[in-house]
């Protein structure tokens, strides 16, 4: 049976208390136990080593939960896990709790906030996307740092902040669109940059699959639509979700779409985007230039690993446009010798990796009309350097792609 599936079952149904072994294809033993409602513990052996993963969730939240012990299984196993079944096999023998050190833990992620606390320092002038208003406040999105801002004054459209003085900004549409594609939710943290509070930006792609009701977004009634969305990591490994969201526009069923998403810590609200399929068509943004530009956020000093991004296309073919909803683009999507003239954000293209450009770096230059390089020395570049550290530590493990 599907891994996912069958632990969303087991999630689901099964009663606190319970003691349920499900096996792996390389006949690994886990031990699913049910602590209460809400709390699943899973433990494998490994080498005569046990592990324990403990994941906490909600009703809004189990999905996450299980794509997240998942992923954390199959990093300590080194597989690749898509099928679990169920087995009588209620013992891990020989097992000895592996030792843990949790000092090094916090020590690291104490310089990564650090790391993100410089990153959210606004420079002396800076560019915003205004996103929505709360209490008279302005949230937005500013294009230097990639965070989130309250600003007092209410724009319409992207501006220019300069000593509190704000004014109107012509920008490149393409541009936005590649800073926008590398924002990414992590399925376990969210994202740790573009967040104020409680709210996370972020982008996504999703399959729409139609309207399911209404509910309420800071006094505003909305549609709650599903939609099937997918997810990914730096292996290149694909995998589709479905989750509800609240939406601010109008779809078509069955299209596939970018999603500009707001999380407030238990909903997903769709405040904007686009049908990624007639953007290509237009020119306005390729498929390829999307999934790029997503897959950044994997990179390790300003390269991608090459045959990860390769497998990435495939399984997005095989797993979202299979099915027929957009057959005729798969030959536009294979060329990949075309990145070097497709992707603005390609420096260059082995065999072995993508050397690439920042968002930071890519949004400095092109609002000076001047030719897209990496930022090692001008007015932005500490923030390049500190967005570079933070995405190598892998911050985004398993994201929405």
């Amino acid at each position: 049976m599907k891994a996912f599936d069958l632990l969303i079952y087991l999630f689901e149904h099964i009663k606190p208390g319970s003691l349920i072994a499900v096996k792996t294809r390389d006949n690994f033993t886990i031990l699913i136990k049910k602590e209460d409602d809400y709390t699943v513990i899973a433990s494998i052996c490994k080498e005569n080593n046990m592990r324990k993963f403990k994941e906490v969730y909600n009703k809004a939240t189990v999905h996450r939960a299980v794509l997240d012990l998942l992923s954390q299984i199959s990093d300590y196993l080194q597989i690749n896990i898509d099928e679990l079944e169920i087995t009588n096999n209620l013992e891990l023998q020989e097992c000895q709790p592996k030792k843990e050190t949790p000092k090094k833990v916090v020590k690291h992620k104490e310089r990564v906030e650090d790391l993100i606390v410089k990153m959210k320092e606004l420079p002396p002038e800076y560019d915003i996307i205004p996103l929505f208003t709360k209490e008279g406040k302005l949230v937005s999105l500013v294009l230097q740092n990639l965070c989130l801002v309250y600003i007092d004054k209410i724009v319409k459209g992207i501006s220019h902040i300069r000593n509190d003085t704000i004014s109107n900004l012509s920008a490149d549409v393409k541009a936005i669109n590649y800073v926008l594609s590398t924002i990414k939710f992590d399925l376990q943290k969210g994202n740790p940059i573009s967040s104020v509070d409680n709210f996370t930006f972020f982008t996504a792609m999703f399959v729409d699959m139609g309207e399911i009701g209404h509910d309420v977004f800071l006094g505003r009634k909305m549609r709650k639509r599903m939609g099937k969305f997918f997810t990914t990591n730096s292996k290149g490994n694909l995998r589709p979700i479905q989750l509800e969201f609240l939406d601010l526009t109008d779809n078509s069923k069955n299209e596939l779409y970018i999603g500009y998403f707001l999380h407030d810590g238990e909903k997903f609200i769709r405040i904007g985007g686009y049908n990624l399929f007639e953007y290509h068509d237009k020119g306005l943004f390729t498929i390829n230039q999307y999934l790029l530009s997503s897959f950044t956020v994997t990179q390790y000093n300003f390269s991608i690993d090459y045959q990860s991004f390769d497998k990435l296309l495939s399984n997005f073919v095989n797993t979202v446009i299979s099915k027929g909803i957009g057959s005729k683009y798969v030959k536009d999507i294979f060329e990949l010798e075309n990145l070097l003239y497709d992707v603005e954000c390609v420096r260059s293209v082995t065999k072995e990796k993508i050397e690439i450009i920042d968002p930071i770096s890519m949004w400095y230059y092109k609002t000076r009309g001047e030719d897209v390089k990496l930022c090692n020395d001008c007015e932005v570049s500490d923030k390049v350097n500190l967005w570079n550290k933070i995405i190598t530590v892998n911050w985004f493990k398993e994201f929405l792609i």
